[in-house]
């Protein structure tokens, strides 16, 4: 297993990596551009690590053992030199981390497994400046490492069976739960079912069928999500999440990015951290919007979920990802209460088509029901109530 990992980038998600690595055991060098980054990194790394030993959950003497684990400089050379994995974690540019990856594939050592977390950029195009394509792949952790449970590993076109042997095992090592997306397709799993259902909600209000409230209403309390979908988006970030819409539209058309989302993101209104997105915010650590639970029959939820339905049936018809890992994907990453499937089944593989022809003669062919729904109507697996749909199903 590795002896030094090196993390470049000690933003939100760079510290975060650096701290659950160091937490299991492994010699982490965290590298930033400068020390005053450096320094506000290990300030919450610290705090983060008393709040574990306030709960109980970390002894004094494995708190300092973890930070004595953990390097910092601001020379790249040193914190690759070395290391048998490398994890990225600069923003989500690809110019950025290709020019990044070409740098690190001249100072790291041959063997060294170069890993990005990017939520959505092609692995292979940022694999194919470096000498060693076979050893490059995704590690993409959630927000915030430390806490979230999963992590979604992506292959680019050439990365090797060895290459994934070893981060699957390396993984597990830090106690998480791992799906793996097998090729290399915009948004990978989490996030191309995220944005498909992001943006048809989006959707949905721009076009006047539904208000904002309605939707996070029907999405928390009747489909039981921890949060909203525009309160969601408020918390991750609207820039962030166009964004990452942008880069799956602009690849194969798997994501129409809303018209809402665009006007707010040019605006400047990104969520909480801006102080105005769907909602309005006034700085509060602990706030929330108040989202009325007496609005949540407004909205019919197969109409916000089937588009999410539709792209879960196409990773699942270009052997993207198995469907057990597809369904952990959204339990463990997104938080929901079940499987995105087993959902479908439940509600009906013929409603959820018939959803999406509806919507096919309004808006367009982006809302094609995908040939393996339509062909799971043909032969009547339609879900619990035919007892056979994604899944079997006992009397």
């Amino acid at each position: 297993m590795f002896k030094k990992i090196a993390v470049i980038g000690a933003g939100i998600m760079g510290h975060g990596i650096a701290e659950i690595v160091a937490l299991n055991g492994y010699v982490v060098f965290l590298c930033d551009v400068s020390e005053e980054i450096l320094q506000e990194a290990t300030k919450k790394i610290v705090w983060s690590l008393r709040k574990m030993a306030e709960k109980g959950k970390l002894s004094e003497e494995d708190l300092t053992s973890t930070l004595n684990r953990i390097k910092t400089t601001t020379s790249l050379a040193e914190a690759v030199k070395d290391s048998e994995l490398i994890i990225e974690a600069v923003p989500e540019s690809l110019e950025l981390k290709r020019e990044l990856f070409s740098k690190i594939d001249r100072m790291a050592r041959p063997e060294a497994i170069l890993g990005t977390n990017t939520s959505s950029l092609p692995i292979s195009e940022i694999a194919a400046v470096t000498s060693r394509p076979d050893k490059v792949l995704g590690i993409h952790f959630f927000n915030p490492p430390v806490i979230m449970p999963l992590v979604e590993i992506v292959c680019g076109d050439k990365t090797s069976r060895q290459t994934l042997d070893s981060i699957l095992n390396f993984v597990k090592t830090l106690g998480k739960q791992v799906v793996v997306c097998k090729k290399d397709v915009p948004g990978f799993i989490v996030n191309r079912i995220l944005e498909a259902l992001i943006q048809e909600a989006a959707w949905m209000v721009h076009r006047g069928e539904a208000s904002i409230l309605e939707v996070d209403s029907a999405v928390k309390y009747r489909a039981k999500l921890p949060m909203g979908l525009f309160e969601l988006s408020d918390y991750v970030g609207i820039d962030i999440l166009y964004s990452a819409g942008k880069a799956i539209q602009d690849r194969d058309k798997g994501v129409i990015v809303s018209p809402l989302f665009e006007e707010y993101y040019k605006n400047g209104w990104y969520g909480r951290k801006s102080g105005k997105g769907f909602y309005a915010y006034s700085g509060g650590l602990w706030e929330r919007p108040k989202i009325p639970p007496e609005l949540a029959d407004n909205v019919d939820l197969k109409e916000i979920f089937a588009s999410a339905v539709n792209a879960a049936a196409w990773l699942l018809r270009n052997d993207v990802v198995e469907k057990e890992d597809l369904d952990k994907a959204v339990i463990l990453g997104l938080n929901f209460p079940e499987g995105i499937l087993r959902m479908a089944d439940r509600w009906g593989i013929d409603v959820i088509v018939q959803v999406l022809r509806t919507k096919q003669l309004k808006y367009g062919e982006y809302y094609n029901p995908d040939p393996l729904l339509e062909n799971m109507v043909a032969n009547n697996k339609l879900g619990v109530k035919t007892h056979r749909g994604f899944y079997e199903y006992t009397q």
